[in-house]
C-alpha cells in the first residue's frame, strides 16, 4: 500500500532533521584539548636557572691620581668593549706632572752624584802625603836621626785619614745608593701611570672616558677571560637533592633549537644572601663556539630516571586527579604519581597508554559533559623530558 505524499515528505525530512540536531548539538559542545598518555622515560630533575660567566674577571684600578688618556686600543671608548686584548698591551696612561717633576730632579741629583764620585774625596790626598812621612820617619828613624816618638804620631795620622777615607766612601756610596733607590722608586710610581692589559682577554668593562680626571684606586676598566664557565642556581629546598657528578639538561635563550648537556661539578656550599638560592657550577659538554659571558638560559639536573614509564604532561595534573576525554565524555581519574618535571609526569596508578588527557581550560569541565576533542602537542618521541 502507497503512503500518502505528505507521509514520504515526512519520513525523508525528519533523518535530515536529526542529523542537523546532531551537527548543531555536536557543534555545540565545548572543545577539550587533549594529550595522548604514552610510555617514555620519566625523569625526576631540580629546576633552576643558568648564566655563562667568564673564568676569571680581573678589574684594573689606577695606582696614581691624574688624567688619564686612552690608548689606540681603547680610542672607540665604551665601543671597544668586547674587543679582545693581550698581557701588558698598553690600554691607556694617567698624566702625573709632579711625579714626573720628581723624576727628572732625583735623576738630576743622581747624574750629579755620580760625576762627583769620580773625583777624589777630601781624605785621599792628604793620606797620600801622610803616607810618604811615614815611610821618611821610618829611614830617618833607622838611622837613629829622630826620636821614635815622631814616627808613631806619623803613623797614627795615616790610620786616621784612612779611617776618614773609609767614611767618606761608605757615606759616597750610601748616598749614591739611596740616590739610585729614590730614582727606581719615582720610575715605578710613572711605570703605574701605564694601564696595561693584566691578561689574555677581552675587554669587558670600560668606566672613564678619555681626559677624565681620576683618583688613586679609583676602578678603571675590567679584563674578562676568553674561557667561560656555566653558573646555575636552584632554590633552597631543591639543592639538597644536587650532587656532584649529576647530568643536567641546558636549553640557553640565545640557542633556541639546540638542547645542551651538563654535568654538575660543584655546589657553593652558602647561599646568596638576597635571593636565597644556592650556586651550582656545571661542566658544559661540547660548548658552541660562539658561546659568550652573560647568556642566560634554564636547566634540568637529573636527579632520578625511569625508563618505560607511563608519561603524562604535567599541566594536565589537578593535584593527583586529571580529567580524560573518553567516547566524548569527560571523566575524572585519580593518578598516583612519580618522577615529575615541568614539562612530565609519571603516572604509577590511574591511567593507561592511550589515553587522552585534558590539558587546557580543566576549570570550564566537569565529569560527565560531553565535549569535542582536539588533539594538541607535536608529535612526541619515545622519551619525554
Amino acid at each position: 500500500m502507497n503512503l500518502p505524499i505528505s507521509n514520504r515528505t515526512l519520513w525523508t525530512i525528519l533523518p535530515v532533521a536529526l542529523l542537523v540536531c546532531l551537527a548543531i548539538f555536536i557543534w555545540s559542545l565545548p572543545v577539550a584539548e587533549v594529550e595522548r598518555v604514552e610510555r617514555g622515560t620519566a625523569i625526576s630533575a631540580v629546576y633552576g636557572t643558568v648564566r655563562i660567566e667568564p673564568s676569571f674577571v680581573n678589574n684594573v684600578r689606577a695606582q696614581n691620581a691624574g688624567f688619564i688618556h686612552l690608548a689606540p686600543p681603547l680610542a672607540a671608548g665604551r665601543g671597544a668593549i668586547g674587543r679582545q686584548v693581550t698581557k701588558g698591551e698598553l690600554l691607556a696612561t694617567i698624566a702625573d706632572e709632579s711625579t714626573a717633576r720628581q723624576l727628572k730632579q732625583a735623576q738630576a741629583d743622581l747624574h750629579a752624584a755620580v760625576e762627583s764620585a769620580q773625583l777624589e774625596l777630601p781624605s785621599a790626598e792628604p793620606l797620600k802625603i801622610a803616607e810618604g812621612n811615614v815611610e821618611r820617619q821610618e829611614k830617618l828613624a833607622a838611622l837613629s836621626n829622630v826620636p821614635a816618638v815622631e814616627y808613631e804620631k806619623a803613623k797614627s795620622e795615616v790610620n786616621r785619614l784612612r779611617a776618614a777615607l773609609k767614611t767618606e766612601t761608605i757615606e759616597r756610596d750610601r748616598n749614591l745608593e739611596a740616590l739610585r733607590t729614590g730614582v727606581q722608586k719615582i720610575e715605578a710610581q710613572m711605570k703605574n701611570s701605564e694601564i696595561r692589559a693584566p691578561m689574555d682577554g677581552i675587554l669587558s668593562g670600560l668606566r672613564i672616558i678619555d681626559g677624565e680626571l681620576v683618583a688613586e684606586g679609583n676602578e678603571l676598566l675590567t679584563v674578562s677571560s676568553r674561557t667561560n664557565y656555566v653558573r646555575g642556581e636552584v632554590n633552597e629546598e631543591d639543592v639538597g637533592e644536587v650532587k656532584a657528578g649529576m647530568k643536567a639538561d641546558l636549553q640557553m635563550y640565545a640557542y633556541r633549537t639546540r638542547q645542551f648537556s651538563a654535568t654538575v661539578s660543584s655546589v657553593l656550599p652558602a647561599a646568596d644572601p638576597e635571593t636565597q638560592r644556592y650556586t651550582v657550577i656545571l661542566d658544559l659538554e661540547k660548548p658552541p663556539e660562539n658561546l659568550m659571558a652573560g647568556m642566560t638560559g634554564e636547566m634540568n639536573i637529573i636527579t632520578g630516571r625511569h625508563e618505560n614509564a607511563l608519561i603524562v604532561p604535567t599541566r594536565a595534573l589537578l593535584v593527583d586527579q586529571v580529567l580524560v576525554v573518553a567516547f566524548g565524555m569527560v571523566e575524572a581519574r585519580t593518578v598516583k604519581v612519580g618522577y615529575r618535571t615541568l614539562e612530565f609526569t609519571e603516572a604509577l596508578e590511574g591511567l593507561k597508554e592511550g589515553v587522552l588527557v585534558v590539558v587546557a581550560d580543566q576549570d570550564k569541565l566537569h565529569p560527565g559533559q560531553f565535549v569535542r576533542r582536539r588533539l594538541v602537542g607535536p608529535d612526541q618521541p619515545a622519551t619525554r623530558r
